[in-house]
C-alpha cells in the first residue's frame, strides 16, 4: 500500500434512537486522531440531533431505515470527498488512540491483498477461535458433519491478525479503492448480516480479511445477543428486542443460503436438527414460546424463497 504517512481518512458513524451520549463520546475521541480529516454521522432519525461543524457532517433520515442504508449513505457521501481509507464505526464504538494507526500500519506492512479492521473486547470467541471461518453448509454454526468443530488453526497469524470470512462493520477501515470494487451495501437486508454480506464481497475478490487484535474498541453497549449471556437461539425466547431477533435469523440464513451453501440437502438436515435442539431445550413450553418459535420458522422461509426487505414483529 506504500507510504501511508499523512493519509487522508473519513470516518462513517450510524446512530438511531436515544444514544446521543454514545455518539458524543466516539466523536470526541476521532477528534483526537490526527489521521481523521472529516466525520459523517448518517441519523437513522434519532431523538436528539447533532449539529454539523468542519469536522462533523451530519445526514438526518426522516426514519430509522437500518444500519444496511445507513452505511450505504455513509459510503457514499465518503466516497464524493475522495479520501484514501474509510474509517466505519458503530456509534458505541470508542477506539483506543491508537486503533486507527495500527490499521494503517497493517496496510503499510501488508504483502497480500487484505483488508482490516479493529477488535472490538467483548468478541472475544474471536480470540479463542484462532479467528472466523464459515463452515460450508453450516446454520449458524452447527454442522452436524463436523460436528460443530472450526477447520481452523486456534492461533494467532504474525503481528497479531486473526483471519476472518466475514467482520462487522464496526471497526473495518477500507481503501477507497476496494469500495470501489465492492459497491455498496445491500439495503434490502435493513438490520443485520448486511456487513456479513458486504464483507463477504472481498473474499470474493481475493481480498482476505484480517482483525488486528492490537488495534482495540470497546463497545459503549452490547449487542441484543450479547445482553442474554446464553445462545442466542436461546435468547430469542428471552429479549425483548424481538424484531432484531428476527432480523437476525431471516438474514442470516439468507447470506448462509447465498454464500456458504455447496449442498442444499445438507444444509438443511442441519437447520432441522439444530431446531430440534432448540425446540427442546430452548424453547418455554407455553404460548409464548410456541408463538416465537413460528416467528423463526417464518424468518427461515422468508429467508428460502430470497424475501428480504422490512420485518415487523409478526414477520
Amino acid at each position: 500500500m506504500g507510504n501511508l504517512v499523512d493519509k487522508n481518512v473519513i470516518a462513517v458513524i450510524v446512530t438511531y434512537g436515544d444514544r446521543i451520549d454514545y455518539v458524543k463520546k466516539v466523536v470526541d475521541r476521532l477528534k483526537k486522531i490526527k489521521e481523521i480529516t472529516q466525520t459523517i454521522l448518517v441519523d437513522n432519525n434519532s431523538n436528539q440531533k447533532m449539529v454539523s461543524t468542519d469536522f462533523l457532517k451530519v445526514f438526518t433520515l426522516e426514519k430509522n431505515s437500518g444500519s444496511a442504508n445507513g452505511y450505504y449513505l455513509g459510503l457514499k457521501n465518503a466516497v464524493k470527498n475522495n479520501p484514501d481509507f474509510v474509517w466505519m464505526l458503530d456509534d458505541d464504538n470508542l477506539p483506543s488512540d491508537n486503533a486507527l494507526a495500527r490499521l494503517l500500519n497493517d496496510y503499510e506492512k501488508m504483502e497480500e491483498k487484505a483488508a482490516f479492521c479493529s477488535y472490538r473486547l467483548d468478541r472475544k470467541e474471536l480470540k479463542e477461535a484462532g479467528g472466523q471461518r464459515y463452515i460450508p453448509n453450516s446454520f449458524f454454526g452447527f454442522s452436524l458433519k463436523s460436528k460443530i468443530k472450526r477447520r481452523m488453526a486456534n492461533k494467532l497469524k504474525e503481528n497479531n491478525l486473526l483471519p476472518c470470512d466475514t467482520v462487522p462493520y464496526g471497526g473495518l477501515l477500507l481503501p477507497i479503492e476496494y469500495i470501489k470494487l465492492i459497491g455498496y451495501p445491500n439495503r434490502d437486508y435493513v438490520l443485520y448480516s448486511d456487513d456479513n454480506d458486504y464483507t463477504y464481497r472481498l473474499k470474493k475478490r481475493g481480498i482476505q480479511l484480517f482483525c488486528d487484535t492490537k488495534s482495540v474498541i470497546s463497545d459503549l453497549e452490547s449487542s441484543w445477543y450479547r445482553r442474554e449471556k446464553v445462545p442466542m437461539f436461546q435468547g430469542v425466547f428471552r429479549t425483548k428486542m424481538m424484531r432484531n431477533a428476527l432480523y437476525t435469523i431471516r438474514n442470516r440464513t439468507y447470506f448462509e443460503l447465498n454464500n456458504i451453501v455447496t449442498s442444499k440437502f445438507e444444509y438443511w438436515i442441519n437447520v432441522v436438527v439444530y431446531l430440534m435442539y432448540v425446540f427442546v431445550f430452548y424453547m418455554p413450553k407455553n404460548k409464548l414460546g410456541f408463538l416465537r418459535f413460528g416467528l423463526i420458522l417464518k424468518c427461515i422461509k422468508l429467508a428460502r424463497i430470497g424475501q428480504l426487505g422490512e420485518l415487523d414483529e409478526n414477520c
